[in-house]
């Protein structure tokens, strides 16, 4: 085995041992048995295996499988026993082995060998795929150096791609390819991929004589040998996508900037990991001798061609010795260049292996060291992509490599807040230690290239000869990304990012303020900021402190004519007019920084007037905010986004104002305009807050009740103006525009939501009254509602009131199903504080409150949501996915985070804001099938090529799932019109998790039915029958909703065949068959009372209906049937087991009933004897569970409620007979049309 080894292993990359260094020394530390399959011999051995040559040991991981039968794979053969040859081939892309190796993983489970043991571990980052049945899954990829890695695809949809890394060198040691990603997937990092399982290998070596990096022998090591991550599918190489772009010389900044965004991102979640420390004398002289070792190392392994630096590396050296305070150390990347990035489909960088040098300690690799050594390293590698695109376009990639270089270091310093000045000693000498290596590796191995880092050297050291200085990134482009937390108690003011105070441009200029303005900025930006336009508008106005205990003050006050500041003590500085309508100056410095302040504007025939200054507070969004933001999980996304209103103390009293943030990653500039800037709002210019999207300004002044939009500018250069999509308060339209809200309404309702915490509303009593709010009696407010609605809710015995959507929408004839202000309750009615008082005034009437809720689709009205930063944003970007054809709306895109994000919190803010009990989500059939209502050619199939919309599925079961988890108590409706399956099924058996499902068969099928007239009803008896088949499918409630009495379908009376005495006799037996039904109720408002007319949005009820007799009786019997169910248990505790229900007569179809028991937990019955046909039936034998007295606690056909008083008497006598099955019958009179609830007589 060790000769077959010894043959093969130098032909392989990842060896550690080049051919000509000679024959290694091989010694088997362990064969740890991964899969046996039935002896010792065959299956797959992971070998431990110590190399040796001279005084160089390393220990390599070899995964082998072993099989009686030849494959094209083979490397070799040994002697088996009983004289068979065993076949022998690498096992990394072997099916079996890589399923039992991710199982491994994903139990945790151990494999033992004599001298090592393997354990796996797993996290639940990810849905890893853990099934490996074909080669298809399976692709190695080719070309690594020192590892080897395994892509393996997923069978089943809802699973992972993951990536195995298989290490080839094992060292001692927490392996960092390991440690960081478990660290940096446990923060939630989102610029690294998402690590979900590793091996552990403990090992005892007793081959060599110890002292090497494989492990001292003898001695109990521990390792890893391979780590597993998400596949991130579909991404593009760095490195080749930046050597094209050099190549054909187009503009790179813009992913340059974001790569260096992703770089700090990367630097902020190592150091939040790992921590981070300022070196005391010891470590800082270790640092600084290695950089002037390797300085040194360099310069005299070239020699004599670095002659001429020799003075210039001296100085740099010298410069370097001298520093000061060298910024803190942390856990970096280490081997940082485009190779090790990642961009994937969504344009997100994804930095990889965190292993560093495998042949050197683990215990080197982990050290801390300065962050700035791998900003260092991408510039040299954007060098050499430069140089590359030169060579193979001949174009001139200078200005394309210097641009590239200036927009990362951009991108770098808006996260960290660190500017890079390349003439630093600590930059220097970094940028030399990596470009004098390259220059001593491409000499050696590379002549052709040496010319790159030996320009490199050369422009590192031009300032030491006179030639100019390498590019600084100037602070005017610095994009700062805020990490200040989220609502700060006192003002806090943003200060200028540490550099260069200096303007290299010229000298300070004189102003008619105290001071000297010596901080100056383009006028290419300076004009940006006064149109309004400037991304980040903050960076240039405000407050500045520049280092000479200055403070530079910047405002734009368009045709004012005099601006100065005013200060705590009252003495002013006067600003001057610098550009545009900006003003400029500088103040001095107090002890705590900026000090406070306020601007003193003239405009020209007024009195001056003190306001306040919007550009010096910081963001009102935290670094968590931004972060959560950005993966989709800000669960209370409505108290960061939108307009919330602040109070802080100050010197100068006390500040009020309105903070605005909105996410629009595609807008070049937005601005907020409103009644208090004349709707013009080029002095309220927001934010960027980098790569967030998100962008935010504070200004102070504005209140509760402002009307307010946006207004973005689009990368088509077109300004669009867009209500707030966060607004929680709208104009009452038509009128569109948001209003800012601060509501004070104090709940107390606690009773309620104590208890609602200890109910399952699922096996409770539910009878739904469905309303429409603008028509149940037109003219009424939600605080009216709270005293008219919750009298006649409360009469009527119903357990919950529904609302159709409550949430804003231009249109009424939309009924509210096209919403436009998802977080705010329509103010047709009143603002948001009346209807929490509507819903606490229920709730202390003892009635829970649904709203219907519309995730699966959004109207194209212009100035709403509709690609509001100029791009498709909510709504997906392809129209065979983004557009809903029937209804002409738009739909939203569920594969996108912050869509996502948008949406789960929103159902959030509905349930925990207002303290609704339940959402009905509507038209969820839509949101299931990408080809809903479409033909072909008209929809694009799934990945896996069906018809199911997976995002949106991952969608409901998030949003379910998250609104269960933090509101117990609550329940989540689905109105869907298939048999999609497991709609009720909780997420963890991969259901769409909600509670309760609308049972539509049941509806069609029921209505169908007493629509015949009573002498045909026997032909369709099935209809009444079939929806117990599956009654136990789902959890279901019973719809007469709205959608059932419109468009010329009728009333629920009109639907009843015969003159009006048999329609309004139909419409009592329907209900109170309904009501014992297995299934929760629902009843659209006014088929209490058997309205005749359909529904009609735009007018109320025809409440003089309810004055008559007969209506008035269906009135009364739905008031008893409300008051039985609910003090009757079997009606509603088994609805969701078959263990509630039995037949005692289905098949009666020549006398058009039904006749049926329901059952409690406690064996408790109620019978339940339906009559559909249009007379009495006398002498009627109906089957019982047992003899006895029962009680007729409901007949629909008593006078009292328009009947014809057939009846019993009020009680039947069983009789101990068997009958149907069942050990008891009774004699009875069945009235006509009607239905009778019996339960025995309690002794």
């Amino acid at each position: 085995m060790e000769a077959l080894l010894r043959q093969w292993l130098p032909s392989r990359r990842w060896f550690p041992f080049d051919a000509a260094q000679g024959e290694p020394q091989l010694g088997v530390v362990a064969r740890i048995p991964v899969i046996r399959h039935g002896d010792d011999e065959t299956g797959s051995f992971v070998y431990l295996v110590r190399a040796t040559i001279g005084d160089r040991t390393e220990l390599v991981q070899i995964p082998l499988r072993f099989a009686r039968e030849a494959s094209p794979q083979d490397i070799g053969t040994v002697q088996g026993g009983a004289g068979a040859r065993l076949h022998i081939r690498e096992a990394v892309d072997d099916v079996e082995f890589l399923e039992v190796v991710l199982n491994l993983m994903e139990g945790r489970r151990k494999v033992r060998a004599e001298d090592a043991e393997l354990t796996g571990g797993s996290n639940s980052a990810l849905i890893a795929t853990t099934s490996v049945r074909t080669e298809d899954q399976v692709q190695v990829i080719s070309g690594e150096q020192s590892n080897t890695s395994v892509i393996v695809r997923p069978v089943e949809p809802g699973e992972d791609a993951v990536i195995l890394k298989f290490f080839r060198v094992i060292s001692p040691g927490s392996n960092p390819d390991v440690e960081v990603g478990r660290a940096l997937t446990d923060l939630g990092c989102s610029v690294v991929p998402r690590t979900w399982g590793w091996a552990d290998l403990s090992w005892v070596d007793h081959t060599g004589d110890g002292g090497s990096e494989a492990g001292t022998a003898g001695a109990a090591q521990t390792g890893q040998i391979v780590v597993v991550t998400e596949l991130i599918d579909g991404a593009s190489d760095a490195w080749a996508t930046a050597v094209e772009a050099a190549a054909q010389n187009r503009d790179f900044s813009v992913e340059a900037r974001e790569l260096g965004r992703a770089t700090a991102r990367m630097h902020r979640d190592l150091e939040s990991a790992f921590g981070s420390r300022t070196m005391d004398a010891q470590q800082r002289g270790q640092l600084l001798q290695g950089i002037t070792k390797r300085i040194a190392w360099a310069g005299e392994a070239l020699a004599p061609r670095m002659d001429e630096h020799a003075t210039a590396l001296e100085g740099v050296v010298e410069d370097l010795e001298r520093v000061g305070d060298l910024p803190a150390v942390q856990r970096i990347h280490g081997d940082y260049h485009l190779g090790q990035v990642l961009r994937g489909a969504d344009g997100a960088y994804r930095i990889l292996d965190f292993e560093g040098e495998p042949l050197r300690p683990i215990r080197e690799r982990v050290l801390p060291d300065l962050a700035l050594r791998d900003v260092v390293g991408m510039l040299r590698s954007l060098d050499y992509a430069a140089a590359f695109g030169h060579r193979s376009s001949g174009a001139d990639t200078t200005e394309w490599g210097e641009t590239a270089a200036a927009a990362f270091l951009e991108g770098w310093t808006s996260v960290s807040r660190v500017a890079v000045d390349r003439q630093d000693p600590a930059f220097r000498a970094l940028w030399l230690d990596k470009a004098l290596y390259e220059v001593v590796y491409e000499t050696r191995n590379r002549p052709d290239w040496v010319d790159v880092p030996r320009q490199a050297v050369d422009r590192a050291l031009a300032p030491a000869a006179g030639e100019p200085s390498m590019s600084d990134v100037t602070q005017q482009e610095i994009d700062v990304e805020s990490d200040v937390a989220v609502e700060p108690k006192t003002p806090t003011f943003l200060p200028w990012a540490q550099g260069s105070s200096e303007d290299p441009a010229g000298e300070p200029e004189e102003t008619g303020s105290e001071y000297p303005v010596s901080y100056t900025t383009s006028e290419d930006v300076l004009a940006a900021v006064a149109e309004g336009r400037y991304y980040d508008p903050h960076q240039v106005l405000g407050a500045h402190p520049i280092g000479d205990g200055t403070i530079v003050i910047r405002t734009l006050r368009r045709f004012a004519k005099e601006v100065s500041v005013v200060l705590a003590d009252g003495s002013t500085r006067r600003l001057s007019h610098e550009w545009g309508g900006i003003f400029s100056g500088r103040i001095p410095a107090d002890g705590d920084g900026v000090p406070d302040y306020r601007l003193r504007v003239s405009w020209g025939g007024q009195d001056p007037v003190d306001l306040d200054d919007s550009y010096r507070y910081a963001p009102t969004l935290g670094e968590l905010d931004l972060h959560l933001i950005g993966e989709g999980r800000h669960e209370t996304l409505w108290n960061v986004l939108g307009s919330h209103v602040h109070s802080w103390p100050s010197a100068m009293g006390e500040i009020h104002g309105t903070s605005f943030a909105v996410w629009a990653p595609n807008a070049q500039a937005v601005r907020v305009i409103g009644d208090f800037n004349g709707w013009d709002g080029t002095e309220h210019t927001m934010r960027s807050l980098g790569g967030s999207g998100v962008w935010e300004v504070f200004i102070p002044g504005v209140g509760v009740g402002t009307t307010y939009k946006y207004r973005l500018l689009g990368k088509d250069g077109q300004w669009r103006d867009k209500a707030d999509p966060m607004a929680r308060w709208t104009e009452e339209p038509p009128r569109t525009g948001s209003r800012v809200w601060d509501g004070d309404y104090e709940f107390t309702d606690d009773t309620w939501m104590d208890r609602r915490t200890q109910t399952d509303p699922h096996n409770s009593p539910m009878s739904v009254y469905e309303m429409h709010i603008a028509s149940w009696r037109q003219g009424l407010s939600y605080r009216d509602l709270a005293t008219e609605l919750v009298e006649y809710v409360q009469a009527h015995g119903f357990t919950h009131v529904e609302f159709m959507p409550v949430a804003e929408h231009p249109f009424g004839g939309s009924w509210g199903y096209q919403v436009t202000g998802y977080y705010a309750p329509s103010s047709r009615f009143g603002d948001p504080d009346d209807f929490k008082y509507l819903v606490n005034a229920l709730h202390e009437a003892g009635i829970g409150v649904l709203v219907d809720w519309v995730p699966g689709h959004f109207p194209k009205d212009d100035w709403a949501l509709a690609k509001f930063d100029g791009a498709p944003l909510y709504e997906h970007p392809d129209p065979r996915r983004g557009e809903h054809k029937d209804w002409g709306t738009l739909i939203f895109d569920y594969g996108r985070s912050e869509v996502r994000n948008f949406l789960v919190a929103n159902a959030l803010y509905w349930l925990e804001e207002f303290h609704i009990d339940g959402l009905r989500v509507d038209a969820v059939a839509s949101m299931l099938y990408l080809d809903y209502s479409r033909e072909d050619g008209e929809w694009e199939p799934n990945q896996f090529g069906g018809r199911e919309n997976l995002e949106a599925i991952s969608f409901l079961q998030e949003a379910n799932a998250t609104a269960y988890r933090r509101n117990p108590g609550i329940v989540m409706i689905a109105e869907e019109s298939t048999a999609f399956p497991g709609v009720t099924q909780p997420t963890e058996n991969n259901g769409l998790g909600f509670g309760i499902k609308w049972n539509m068969g049941w509806m069609h099928d029921s209505l169908e039915y007493v629509a015949e007239d009573p002498m045909y009803r026997h032909y369709h008896h099935g209809k009444m029958t079939f929806s117990l088949v599956y009654a136990y499918s789902e959890n279901f409630i019973l719809p007469i909703s709205h959608d059932e009495v419109v468009y010329g379908k009728g009333s629920l009376l009109r639907k009843m065949p015969g003159d009006r005495w048999k329609q309004l006799a139909g419409v009592r037996a329907y209900l109170a068959y309904m009501w014992a039904h297995p299934g929760k109720q629902l009843l659209f408002m006014g088929q209490e009372f058997a309205q005749e007319s359909e529904w009609n949005n735009e007018r109320s009820l025809d409440w003089w209906l309810a004055d008559t007799e007969p209506h008035h009786g269906v009135q009364e019997l739905v008031a008893r049937i409300n008051e039985v169910y609910k003090e009757t248990p079997a009606l509603w505790a088994q609805d969701n087991t078959p263990d509630g229900f039995n037949w005692l007569d289905a098949n009666d179809a020549g006398r058009n009933t039904f006749s049926f028991v329901r059952w409690d937990r406690e064996g408790n019955p109620l019978v339940c004897l339906v009559n559909f046909a249009g007379n009495p039936h006398y002498d009627y034998r109906l089957a019982l569970p047992f003899a006895g007295e029962w009680e007729e606690v409901l007949n629909s056909d008593e006078e009292q409620y328009g009947g014809s008083g057939v009846g019993n008497g009020g009680t039947i006598t069983a009789v101990d007979k068997p009958h149907y099955a069942q050990p008891a019958h009774a004699i009875v009179t069945v009235p006509p049309l009607a239905a009778l609830w019996l339960r025995p007589v309690q002794s």
